[in-house]
């Protein structure tokens, strides 16, 4: 069995500001650290269930967080932010998909809670008229191949969110969200317990889980902070603008709606007003 792991980090414990997961930082050393180590559990957990295959794809900021030296040794790894599926680049072949590290939506009280932009920029996104995360979008695009979502990692809003969304996914609550900056966070090394026994559990009942999947048309809808954000992401011939400060990219295709998507997050990113 091929285990896909997309690996976040504003979902590890401790971290609850952005200055926690921006390297050269005072702590980010420190929460990288947990974020590899949150990783290797769940790569432990699931080889003692019987999976063989691990690949791990960088998801966070710039992509080269992972301590690679110390990551699990029967593990790839990929590095690197210029990826065409971004957060989910090298998922195709896997039987089932991890999400380690991750977090709320943009718009909900969950620690650092944001969609693809941590700037601020995005205020909601929606998928299919629908409120989106990351791991919500991710999860779809992992259905299109039928592979399923076993296991979540984060705060409390983002293992609800799986809960209600991924049938049979394992969680790992590392940390309750009490403000977008403050949490209430376990210890490191009972986050790393946690973590191995959810991604134990999720190989041993692999037959229970099931692909996350919808039906097309697929539309992300998306609401800038700014409206000048809004009119600078107009460059693809499917983007609609559908108010001031939203837009609107739909496709039959989920996968080109995805990279659509990222084209446009992308461009949002260069925003003047949010650096």
């Amino acid at each position: 069995m091929k285990i896909y792991i997309s690996a976040d980090m504003e979902g590890v414990t401790g971290v609850t500001h952005p200055q926690d997961v921006i390297p050269g930082r005072e702590r980010f050393d420190d929460f990288r650290r947990y974020l590899t180590a949150d990783v290797n559990a769940a790569i432990e957990g699931a080889a003692n269930a019987g999976a063989t295959g691990f690949l791990v794809n960088e998801a966070h900021d710039g992509m080269r967080n992972i301590i690679l030296e110390d990551l699990d040794e029967r593990a790839e790894v990929i590095v690197g932010s210029r990826k065409p599926l971004s957060m989910m680049e090298g998922f195709e072949d896997s039987d089932v998909a991890f999400f380690i590290g991750y977090h709320a939506m943009a718009g909900v009280g969950g620690v650092l809670s944001h969609t693809f932009n941590s700037s601020l920029a995005v205020v909601a996104v929606e998928l299919n008229g629908e409120p989106c995360s990351e791991a919500r979008m991710n999860a779809t695009l992992a259905g299109t191949r039928n592979i399923p979502v076993g296991l979540v990692t984060g705060d409390d809003r983002t293992c609800e969110e799986a809960k209600s969304l991924y049938s049979s996914v394992k969680t790992a609550k590392v940390k309750t969200a009490i403000d977008r900056y403050t949490a209430r966070c376990i210890h490191p090394k009972r986050a790393v317990e946690i973590i191995r026994g959810a991604a134990e559990g999720a190989v041993k009942e692999v037959s229970s889980l099931e692909p996350y999947a919808l039906d097309p048309p697929h539309t992300f809808t998306v609401e800038f902070a700014t409206a000048s954000t809004a009119a600078g992401v107009m460059f693809f011939p499917e983007i609609e603008r559908v108010g001031e400060r939203r837009v609107s990219i739909a496709h039959d295709d989920f996968e080109t709606a995805f990279k659509m998507f990222i084209g446009a997050m992308r461009m949002a990113s260069f925003d003047p007003d949010y650096g």
